[in-house]
C-alpha cells in the first residue's frame, strides 16, 4: 500500500469514475485501475463497485474512506509544518456551525487557537446543519462543523468526533443515583427534545421506531440553552452526546447516565471543506480542533472506545 494507490482511491471516489479520476490525475485509465486493484489486493477486500453511474463505495470502502483521508491529511499537514517553519502565521479563518456547537464546543477551542496563533482573525457563522451544507458548496466559509455527511463528491468530511447517546437528568430526578437506565423506563418520562424537523431528533425517531416504542415529548426546541434550564428545574429527561454537556456535568448542574442495550446510532462530529481549497491555515485549525476536543476526559474515552469497535 502507498500513497499514490491512497490518492487515486480518493480521486476515484470523489470524481465518481475511472475516467474522471485519469484526467484529473493526468493518467492513463488503466493505469488508475491498477492502482485501485493493487490496493484492494493488498487489503484483500474491494473498496469500489463499477456499474451504472457513479461509482459506489462497498461496505469496506466506507470503512477505509475515512483513515484514507486522514493519511492524506496528515501528509499535508506535515508538508505545511515544514513551510511554516520560521513564519509567523497571520490570515482569516471562516468557520460554519450551529448554533449549540457555537454556544458550547467552539468558544474553547478558539480561545485557544487564538492564544497559540493571535494574528489569525476568525469568522463565525451558525446555521442549521441542512444549510451549512449547501453554503459549503457556495463558498461561503472555509470550514463547516457539522454532525451530518452529505453525498457531494465536492466536499470532504473528516471526522473529529465519536460518542454515543447519553440520558441527562437533573441531580434530583429519580434516576440521578443510578449509572444506567433501561429504553423503557426513559420512555416513561417527560422528553425534552429537539423539533421533529432536525436531524438528531429524527435518528431518535427512526431508531425508536425499529422497536415500535413511542414517546410524548413534553419540550420540543432547537435552542439548547433552554432544554438545559428545564433540565436542570428537574422538568424532563434529554437524550444527547456528552460534548455538548460538559461543563453542567462538571459543575454536578447534571447528570449523564447510560442507556442498557444503548440502540442509538454514534453522534459524531465532522470538520468538513473543499479538498483542493484547502490551505495551510486550514489545517492548522482542523488540526487544532481535532486535538483540543478530544482533550476532554469524557469526549476522549468515547472517541477512543469507537475507535476499539471500529477495528473489530
Amino acid at each position: 500500500m502507498n500513497l499514490e494507490q491512497i490518492s487515486t482511491f480518493l480521486t476515484v471516489y470523489q470524481s465518481g469514475s475511472y475516467k474522471k479520476a485519469a484526467e484529473l490525475l493526468y493518467l492513463p485509465q488503466p493505469t488508475v485501475s491498477h492502482r485501485i486493484n493493487q490496493l484492494e489486493k493488498e487489503l484483500g477486500k474491494s473498496l469500489l463497485i463499477r456499474g451504472k453511474g457513479k461509482v459506489r463505495l462497498t461496505e469496506e470502502g466506507k470503512a477505509f474512506l475515512p483513515y484514507a483521508r486522514r493519511i492524506l491529511g496528515t501528509l499535508k499537514e506535515g508538508q505545511e509544518a515544514v513551510e511554516r517553519v520560521g513564519e509567523g502565521l497571520k490570515g482569516k479563518l471562516s468557520i460554519g456551525c450551529n448554533n449549540s456547537f457555537a454556544a458550547y464546543i467552539l468558544p474553547d477551542v478558539m480561545e485557544s487557537f487564538s492564544k497559540d496563533y493571535p494574528h489569525v482573525s476568525i469568522k463565525v457563522y451558525t446555521y442549521a446543519s441542512s444549510e451549512l451544507v449547501r453554503l459549503m458548496k457556495n463558498q461561503h466559509f472555509q470550514l463547516g462543523i457539522t454532525r451530518y455527511t452529505s453525498n457531494d463528491s465536492n466536499l470532504t468530511y473528516r471526522p473529529v468526533l465519536s460518542e454515543k447517546a447519553m440520558l441527562f437528568v437533573s441531580p434530583e430526578h429519580r434516576f440521578a443515583k443510578r449509572k444506567s437506565v433501561t429504553l423503557e423506563e426513559i420512555l416513561q418520562e417527560p422528553i425534552l427534545t429537539y423539533p421533529k424537523e432536525t436531524q438528531y431528533r429524527n435518528m431518535i425517531d427512526v431508531t425508536l421506531n425499529q422497536f415500535n416504542l413511542t414517546y410524548q415529548a413534553k419540550l420540543e426546541t432547537n435552542n439548547l440553552q433552554l432544554i438545559k434550564h428545564f433540565l436542570k428545574r428537574n422538568a424532563g429527561v434529554f437524550l444527547s452526546g456528552s460534548a455538548y454537556m460538559l461543563q453542567e456535568i462538571n459543575d454536578k448542574e447534571l447528570v449523564q447516565l447510560e442507556i442498557e442495550d444503548n440502540p442509538f446510532p454514534l453522534s459524531q462530529v465532522f470538520v468538513t471543506y473543499r479538498e483542493n481549497e484547502l490551505h495551510s491555515l486550514d489545517y492548522l485549525f482542523i488540526k487544532h480542533f481535532e486535538d483540543r476536543i478530544n482533550w476532554k476526559p469524557q469526549t476522549s474515552a468515547a472517541l477512543a472506545a469507537f475507535h476499539k469497535t471500529g477495528a473489530s
